[in-house]
C-alpha cells in the first residue's frame, strides 16, 4: 500500500522541522515563540540545510492544510483583514504597554474606538494572526507580533502600505479589469482614490501617503543591488564610462555601484521634486562622478552618447505601450554599441520555481495590475518589448538571479 499524500507531507514537516530545531538548539537560539519575547525571525540566519528546511516546512504545510480543508474552502478563504486594519489605524499597538497589560476599558479610552469593537477586534486578531493575547479575562498583553508593530517602524510602514494603499485597489482592481484599457490611470488604485490620475500622479498631489510609500519601500533588501553589481559585465566598461540611471529616485543605485567600480561616472535621472537636492547627500567617495538630472523619461533623453542607460525596477510600473515609448524616447541619444541595461522581475514559467516563490510572483504580478494596471513579464515578453520598441535593439540577455531566482538583469545593445 503506497503512502498516501497527506501522510508524505506530514513526514516532510517532522523531518525537516528536526532540522530547523537541531540548528537553533546546537547554536543556542531561541525556540519560536508567540510570546511577547519570542524572536520576530527565528530562522533569519543558517545555512543553505537549514533555509531549504524552513522553506520545505512552509510549503508542505500549505499544501497539507489545503488538501484537508478541501476545495471550497480554497474558494472562499477566510480573508476579513478589516481588523488587523483597525489594529493598524487606531495605533493600538503602541497603546498597549510593553511587558504588561491594559484592560480593554482603558484601552478604548485611549483609542477612541468603544470598547466593544476593541474587544473584537483584539479577539479576532489574537486567534486569526496573533497579534495581542488576553493573559486574563479583559486584559490585553502583547505578542513577538504586536511588540514588532508598537517598536518597529518600519511594521507600521508596510502595513500602511498594505491596508491604505494596496487592499482598496485591490478591491477595485476587477473593475479595472473590465474596462479593457491599458491606461495607467484606469487601475484598481485609480478607482479607489476616485482619481483620473494614475498612481504616480496621484503621490506627487498627496506628498504624506508618497512618503510612506517610499518608506515602505526603502525596507527592501540589498541583496539585489549586489546582484545588478554582479549579473552585468560593469568592470569591463572603458574608464570614465558613462551610466544614465533614469528613474534613479535620491541615486541610492548609482552610489551603490559607483561605490564598487570607481571607474564609471553617473547620472541620476528623476522628477525635478525627487532630484531637487539630492547632490547635496552623496557621500563624500562619489562626489564628481555622480550627478542628478531633472528629467521626464517619457520625454527625449536628454543625456546623449552614454555607454549604458539603466532602469531598475521601473518598467515594471507601467503598460506595455509605455514601456514601449520609454525605450523609443531614448533612440535618438543611443550611440553604436550602448547598452540598456534593466534589473526587474522575471516571472516563471509555471511549476518551476518553489511554490512559496511562485506564490509570491503571481502577488506581486496582481499588486502591479492593481496599483498600476501594468505588470510582470516573462522572460520572452522582455523581448518582445524592445523588438517592438526597434528591431536595433539587439543582443539580447536575461540573466536570472539565482537557479530559481524571481528577478533577473537583462540588458541589449543598440546596433544601428
Amino acid at each position: 500500500m503506497s503512502t498516501s499524500r497527506i501522510i508524505q507531507l506530514a513526514q516532510k514537516i517532522s523531518a525537516q522541522a528536526a532540522v530547523l530545531d537541531s540548528h537553533l538548539q546546537s547554536n543556542g537560539l531561541p525556540q519560536p515563540s508567540f510570546n511577547e519575547d519570542g524572536p520576530t525571525e527565528a530562522f533569519k540566519e543558517g545555512t543553505p540545510d537549514v533555509q531549504q528546511a524552513k522553506s520545505d516546512v512552509l510549503e508542505a504545510m500549505i499544501e497539507l492544510r489545503q488538501l484537508i480543508e478541501g476545495p471550497m474552502n480554497n474558494l472562499l478563504p477566510p480573508n476579513n483583514l478589516s481588523p488587523l486594519v483597525a489594529v493598524y489605524r487606531f495605533k493600538l499597538a503602541s497603546l498597549v504597554p510593553v511587558g504588561s497589560t491594559i484592560s480593554f476599558r482603558d484601552l478604548a479610552e485611549k483609542s477612541g474606538v468603544r470598547e466593544h469593537d476593541v474587544k473584537r477586534i483584539v479577539r479576532y486578531t489574537a486567534v486569526y494572526h496573533r497579534v495581542f493575547h488576553e493573559p486574563k479575562k479583559g486584559f490585553v498583553a502583547h505578542t513577538a507580533a504586536s511588540k514588532l508593530l508598537a517598536e518597529n517602524p518600519a511594521a507600521s510602514h508596510l502595513m500602511g502600505l498594505t491596508f491604505d494603499e494596496c487592499w482598496p485597489a485591490h478591491n477595485r482592481a476587477v473593475d479595472a479589469i473590465a474596462q479593457g484599457s491599458e491606461e495607467p490611470n484606469v487601475s484598481g488604485y485609480a478607482l479607489a482614490n476616485n482619481t483620473s490620475l494614475n498612481t504616480f500622479q496621484f503621490f506627487s498631489e498627496n506628498p504624506t501617503r508618497a512618503e510612506r510609500f517610499a518608506a515602505a519601500m526603502a525596507t527592501t533588501s540589498t541583496a539585489s543591488l549586489e546582484a545588478l553589481s554582479t549579473h552585468f559585465a560593469w568592470s569591463e566598461l572603458s574608464p570614465n564610462s558613462t551610466v544614465v540611471d533614469l528613474g534613479g529616485s535620491r541615486g541610492h543605485v548609482s552610489i551603490y555601484l559607483a561605490q564598487k567600480f570607481a571607474h564609471l561616472r553617473f547620472v541620476v535621472q528623476d522628477l525635478p521634486e525627487v532630484v531637487k537636492g539630492a547632490a547635496d547627500t552623496l557621500p563624500e567617495d562619489v562626489q564628481g562622478r555622480i550627478e542628478f538630472s531633472a528629467h521626464d523619461m517619457f520625454t527625449n533623453q536628454p543625456t546623449q552618447g552614454a555607454d549604458v542607460y539603466l532602469l531598475r525596477y521601473v518598467l515594471h510600473d507601467w503598460p506595455d505601450k509605455y514601456c514601449i515609448d520609454v525605450l523609443r524616447k531614448l533612440i535618438p541619444s543611443l550611440k553604436a554599441g550602448a547598452k540598456v541595461v534593466i534589473q526587474d522581475h522575471l516571472l516563471p514559467e509555471p511549476g518551476t520555481m518553489t511554490l512559496r516563490q511562485e506564490m509570491n510572483m503571481r502577488n506581486m504580478d496582481a499588486i502591479m495590475l492593481s496599483l498600476f494596471n501594468s505588470r510582470e513579464r516573462e522572460v520572452e515578453e522582455w523581448e518582445e518589448l524592445f523588438n517592438t520598441a526597434d528591431s536595433r535593439f539587439g543582443g539580447f540577455t536575461a540573466n536570472r538571479i539565482g537557479e530559481h531566482g524571481s528577478s533577473g538583469v537583462i540588458s541589449v545593445e543598440w546596433t544601428p
